[in-house]
C-alpha cells in the first residue's frame, strides 16, 4: 500500500526537535574536548566550559525538568526556570578573561548569580511556606503574571550586563592601540562575535516578554527558547575549538583605568629619551616587523613598558598604533620611489613596510595621507614626468 511522502511541516518538526536534543550532547562532548589535555587550556576556556554546560542543562531542565520535578515533589510551584538566570553572568565572566581580565573568585562572585538562587529557592519554598489553599489557588491563577515579572527582571539582567560587555570592549580598544601595531594580529572578531550573540540572546528575550503579554497560549515558547540554545552551544561549540586566542598578556589589558579618564598624570619628558627612541626607530626599522607590540619596543629600549607608553603620548603626542603606523606609511612612501622595488605591486609594498594586510594598509594609508595608495603613487608618477 502506497504511504503519503513526510510532508514539509513534519519534517521541519522533527528536524528542530533532533537539532535540541543534539545540543545537550554536544555542549558536554565540546567541553571534553576543549578540556582535553593536549589542548592549551586557558581560563577563557574554564569559563566557556561551565557556560557550554549551563546551556545543555537549561535545555534538559526545559524539556525534562516539569516531569522530574513533579514526580519528586508536589511542593514545588515553578516560578520560571532559574538557568535563565545563569546565562548572563556566565557570559559577561568569559567576555571578561577573553579580553584579558581576570574574574576574581570570591564571595562578591556569589552576587551575580543572586536571581538564579532566589527563583530556585522561590520555587522550593512557595508551596511549604504555611499558604492555605485559597491562597497557592490565587499564585496559580496569577501566573501570567508571575511570569511576566519573571520575563522582565530576565531582560534587565541581559541588557546590564550586556552594557557591562559593551563598556569593557570600548576600554580594551583603547589598549589595544597603546600595546600593538596592528589589530589584524589580534583576533577580536571571536569578541565581536560574542557581543553579537548576546544581542540575539537580548532580542529574544524581549520577543519572550512580548509573546507572555500579548499571545495566548505559550506552549510552543519553551521548545523555541530551547532550539535557540542548541544553536548557540553549536555555534559557540565552533568558535571555542577554532579560536584563535589573544596574543596580548594579560598583564597588560587586567590593568585598571583611572576613576578619571580625564585626569592626566603629569610627567616630565626626558628629551634624551625620546631622541633613544627616534634613532632607534630611524636605525633597526622595529616597524617593519607586523606583530611589534609596545612590549617588544620597550624591551629592545631597555626601559618599562609604561615608560614607554607615557613617553609616547605625553612627548610625542601619539598613541602607539599610530606613532608605528606612521613609520610604516613614511616607509610605503620610500618604497615607492625605490628603483630596487619598483617591481613590486601595492600590496608587495605594504607588506615590506610592516602592513600585514591589503585593507588595514588602505585604511591606515588614506587616514595618513588623505589619499589611496594609488592615488598617492599616480600623483608621485605625475611628479616624477614633470
Amino acid at each position: 500500500m502506497y504511504e503519503s511522502p513526510i510532508s514539509l511541516t513534519s519534517f521541519i518538526q522533527q528536524l528542530i526537535i533532533v537539532i535540541t536534543y543534539a545540543g545537550i550532547v554536544l555542549g558536554v562532548f565540546v567541553v571534553l574536548v576543549i578540556n582535553n589535555q593536549s589542548v592549551r587550556k586557558t581560563r577563557a576556556t574554564r569559563f566557556l566550559s561551565v557556560l557550554l554546560l549551563s546551556l545543555s542543562f537549561s535545555i534538559s531542565h526545559i524539556l525534562f525538568a516539569g516531569a522530574v520535578l513533579n514526580h519528586l515533589s508536589n511542593d514545588i510551584f515553578t516560578v520560571g526556570d532559574p538557568t535563565y538566570f545563569l546565562l548572563a553572568p556566565l557570559l559577561w565572566f568569559y567576555a571578561k578573561e577573553l579580553m584579558g581580565e581576570r574574574v576574581a573568585i570570591n564571595f562578591r562572585l556569589l552576587t551575580h548569580f543572586s536571581p538564579f538562587l532566589i527563583t530556585i529557592f522561590l520555587s522550593l519554598t512557595l508551596k511549604s511556606s504555611g499558604l492555605n489553599l485559597t491562597h497557592l489557588r490565587t499564585v496559580d491563577h496569577q501566573y501570567r503574571i508571575i511570569a511576566i515579572f519573571f520575563g522582565t527582571i530576565l531582560l534587565l539582567q541581559f541588557l546590564w550586563y550586556q552594557y557591562l560587555i559593551r563598556q569593557k570592549w570600548v576600554i580594551f580598544q583603547k589598549k589595544l592601540e597603546q600595546e600593538v601595531s596592528d589589530q589584524e594580529h589580534v583576533d577580536v572578531s571571536w569578541v565581536r562575535f560574542f557581543m553579537l550573540l548576546f544581542l540575539v540572546l537580548n532580542l529574544f528575550f524581549l520577543f519572550s516578554l512580548f509573546a507572555t503579554i500579548h499571545l495566548p497560549g505559550g506552549a510552543w515558547l519553551p521548545l523555541t527558547t530551547a532550539f535557540l540554545f542548541s544553536i548557540g552551544i553549536f555555534v559557540l561549540g565552533y568558535k571555542g575549538i577554532v579560536q584563535r586566542e589573544l596574543v596580548l598578556d594579560s598583564d597588560v589589558l587586567s590593568k585598571p583605568e583611572s576613576k578619571n579618564i580625564n585626569e592626566k598624570i603629569p610627567m616630565i619628558v626626558d628629551q634624551q629619551l625620546i631622541h633613544q627612541l627616534l634613532e632607534y626607530m630611524n636605525t633597526h626599522k622595529p616597524y617593519l616587523n607586523s606583530e611589534l607590540t609596545l612590549t617588544d619596543l620597550a624591551r629592545s629600549l631597555n626601559v618599562s613598558r609604561s615608560q614607554l607608553s607615557a613617553l609616547i603620548n605625553e612627548g610625542i603626542g601619539d598613541n602607539f598604533y599610530d606613532f608605528i603606523n606612521k613609520y610604516r606609511v613614511e616607509e610605503v612612501k620610500r618604497l615607492m620611489v625605490d628603483p630596487a622595488a619598483k617591481n613590486y605591486n601595492l600590496l608587495g609594498i605594504a607588506l615590506e613596510a610592516g602592513f600585514k594586510s591589503k585593507s588595514t594598509f588602505n585604511l591606515i594609508f588614506k587616514r595618513f595621507t588623505g589619499l589611496t595608495p594609488t592615488e598617492y603613487r599616480k600623483n608621485r608618477s605625475s611628479e616624477d614626468v614633470q
